[in-house]
């Protein structure tokens, strides 16, 4: 990872996308990009076609760099690629693509097949400036899944067309949504009044609209506002060039950074650090997905950190996810009382009382102890300072209780009597074999 930001030189500053760097000459490092998510659902989704039009198409959000230009003379459906394209396959925005296919006195086309005088693998997904509808597939509990519509394509994948199945969970703000008499005999809304349409297999298929605005007016007033109403991340402002944010406010904790002075707009981001020590940065945005006709009906935008196009990113992407999965699970408010407990009846006592799995738990969070700890959440040497130190540990009034102390295991109760009873084996069976124990333990 590189201190600082490097600026670019000639074609470099050219790129929406890079694959991989020449640092110096004949030295070379391969760009991977920061975790990062995008929006399941996009406004004006232009349709990209994959090498040729009898192969897939597909959606692709025209603000994010995801196929090739493809340039077409007047009348004609044949493509051909910029001569000034970077690498093979490099992947630009859509008003890039139709920047280049204008240098070249060309349109941007829905073409039937690219240059054949270029080599197969230096075609991948091309921008088609033929519009492309995200439609939602709603199931019987309220799960959606994307179900793409291009102009005019000859392929969908199945996991992008009417019978997709992979179905995620969104919040619908009236915990309402259209559902198919099929689906919930008694239960439906006719696919909500028929502003959806019901699918034989299952479910109900809805057009959408998206919808994007601001979230604060002006300075919010602690970092806990932040954390509960914004969920859009952003980049690190730092990252951008000097001049992109023109004011930076610090007040209560939270640092916004705004792109036009005095103006909290949508493009603000606002930096605070949560009581764990992590740093979170927002923009002061959010979007909802609502059913065309049917207003009633709408969901906050769901983020995707796999992309249905791009297949070679899937295993990084995939990485992200799992560790922001992870991530999730380790600084959710159950995980410390949770390891608390279990720490506790493994060192300790079966039966600990409220006070010690707080301080331990609190041990686990701030990463503190006494003298004990580096301050950092998780710290494992606090952690179990204080399940030992504890005075529930180390009282030895406590320990004349009935209540504290640890239990054996189910298992461990049933070998222990076996030695003190000094069981002997039957002839000719070297095991003993236990029965029915789920019952008599």
């Amino acid at each position: 990872t590189l201190e600082t930001n490097l600026n670019c030189v000639a074609d470099e500053c050219n790129a929406d996308t890079l694959r991989v760097v020449e640092v110096i000459p004949g030295i070379h490092y391969e760009y991977v990009r920061p975790a990062c998510v995008e929006q399941a659902f996009y406004a004006n989704a232009k349709k990209v076609i994959h090498k040729e039009r009898w192969y897939d198409s597909s959606c692709a959000n025209p603000l994010l760099p995801y196929a090739s230009e493809a340039c077409c003379s007047t009348g004609s459906l044949r493509a051909y690629r910029s001569p000034d394209y970077l690498y093979d396959q490099e992947r630009v925005l859509f008003s890039t693509a139709d920047a280049r296919c204008e240098a070249m006195d060309k349109k941007s086309c829905d073409f039937n097949d690219i240059d054949r005088d270029l080599a197969w693998h230096k075609k991948g997904y091309h921008w088609s400036p033929a519009g492309c509808l995200i439609k939602v597939k709603v199931n019987y509990i309220g799960q959606v899944a994307l179900v793409y519509e291009p102009d005019n394509f000859a392929y969908l994948h199945p996991h992008m067309d009417v019978d997709n199945r992979n179905f995620f969970k969104v919040y619908w703000d009236s915990n309402d949504y259209p559902r198919n008499d099929n689906d919930v005999p008694g239960a439906g809304n006719t696919c909500g009044n028929g502003v959806c349409k019901p699918i034989i297999t299952g479910g109900c298929l809805c057009d959408t609209s998206i919808s994007e605005s601001r979230v604060f007016k002006s300075m919010p007033g602690s970092v806990e506002e932040v954390l509960s109403r914004l969920t859009i991340g952003a980049y690190d402002p730092t990252a951008y060039d000097d001049g992109t944010y023109v004011d930076v406010l610090n007040v209560n904790g939270v640092t916004a950074y705004m792109t036009v002075s005095g103006l909290f707009n949508k493009d603000t981001v606002f930096v605070v650090t949560d009581s764990y020590g992590r740093i979170h940065r927002f923009k002061n945005s959010k979007e909802y997905v609502t059913i065309q006709g049917a207003p009633q009906y709408s969901f906050r935008n769901a983020p995707s950190f796999m992309s249905v196009l791009n297949t070679e990113a899937v295993a990084r992407d995939a990485l992200y996810e799992t560790e922001a999965a992870l991530e999730h699970y380790l600084y959710h408010d159950n995980t410390a009382p949770f390891i608390a407990i279990r720490l506790i009846q493994r060192f300790t006592t079966s039966n600990p009382n409220p006070s010690y799995v707080k301080a331990v738990a609190e041990a686990f969070q701030t990463g503190e102890y006494g003298d004990f700890g580096s301050g950092k959440y998780g710290d494992m040497e606090a952690t179990i300072a204080a399940v030992l130190l504890e005075p529930e540990a180390r009282s030895a009034v406590l320990r004349a209780d009935p209540f504290i102390g640890g239990v054996n295991e189910p298992l461990l109760r049933v070998t222990t009597l076996m030695r003190s009873m000094d069981l002997e084996l039957a002839e000719g069976q070297p095991i003993a074999r236990l029965y029915d124990m789920y019952n008599k333990i």
